[in-house]
Formats: C-alpha cells, structure tokens, sequence
C-alpha cells in the first residue's frame, strides 16, 4: 500500500540560530527519537552569525539537561530553499512571525510559534545570565512537546518506527 505521508521537514527559527533554535531543535530530535517518529529537524536564523557556534550557556543548558546540542551545529542564514524545504516552521515571537511573512510570504501558512499552544513568545536569552537560558530552554521544552503531540495528532508523521518507545 502506497503511504501517503512524506517524511516532514520541521524548521526552528530564531534571530540569530545560537541561543532558542539550536535549543529547540535538539529538544525536538530528542522529542522525535524518543516517539520512533522520522523527521529532518534543523534551525536557522534571520540575522544568524554564519558558521558560529551555539552560545555557551545554550550548550551548557541542553548538557545539563541530557539533550547536548550537536556540537557539529554552526549558525546559519534562512534561504528561500530552506523555506521551500520546510513542512512546518517554528519561530519564538511575533515579531518573527512578521518578518516571514514580509521576506518569505508563501511560509505564512506553514509558519507557527513555538509557544502558540501555552500563549508565550519565547524572548531572546543573549546577553543574559545563565538563569534566562534556562528558563528559555523551559519555554522551549514545553512548545516542543506540545508542538510533538499535536504533529502527531494531525498525522503529520505516518507510522512510528518499529521498536520505539
């Protein structure tokens, strides 16, 4: 039987793509992996510092709380082709939102904030003690599992892998 459902393409998007989306997309891999569900999750950002890495605290966060962001991830710069790529994108306030809609206007349908489901905008932790990063991590984590239950729900995802928890 022919299944109907492609594997999704599932984008975080942040300003810069070192603080909220490299958080929330390793919080979204872990949250796929531990489903059986199969995804292509990456981040980038509207202003993202090319080839940087995530910033400290963000890795010491994810560490600390078992989900290490893969230390391979470097900042980079949305692109038309990632737009296209992407089955859902995720941003963390509306003022994101706004910008995809200007830059990128055929996203708009497929564009949602992370912490829609919860009422929260998801602030920008840089430049910020190490206190703000956890509590946006906290903000991310909820979005992600939130945003998880609902993807499945609505069947984005097809079957599950065999041998998943």
């Amino acid at each position: 039987m022919f299944n109907a459902v492609a594997t999704p393409t599932l984008l975080m998007m942040c300003t810069g793509n070192v603080c909220r989306s490299p958080m929330a997309e390793a919080l979204l891999l872990q949250q796929i992996t531990k489903k059986g569900l199969e995804a292509m999750v990456f981040s980038r950002g509207f202003s993202a510092p090319i080839g940087r890495a995530p910033h400290p605290y963000a890795i010491e966060v994810a560490t600390r709380r078992g989900v290490p962001i893969d230390s391979s991830k470097r900042a980079g710069l949305i692109s038309r082709v990632d737009i296209n790529l992407a089955s859902v994108i995720f941003v963390m306030d509306s003022g994101h939102k706004r910008e995809m809609q200007q830059r990128f206007p055929t996203a708009t349908g497929k564009t949602f904030l992370l912490g829609q489901w919860s009422g929260e905008e998801i602030p920008d932790p840089i430049n910020q003690p190490l206190e703000v990063f956890e509590r946006t991590w906290e903000f991310c984590e909820a979005g992600v599992r939130t945003w998880v239950e609902r993807l499945v729900d609505a069947g984005m995802f097809g079957k599950t892998r065999a041998g998943a928890a």
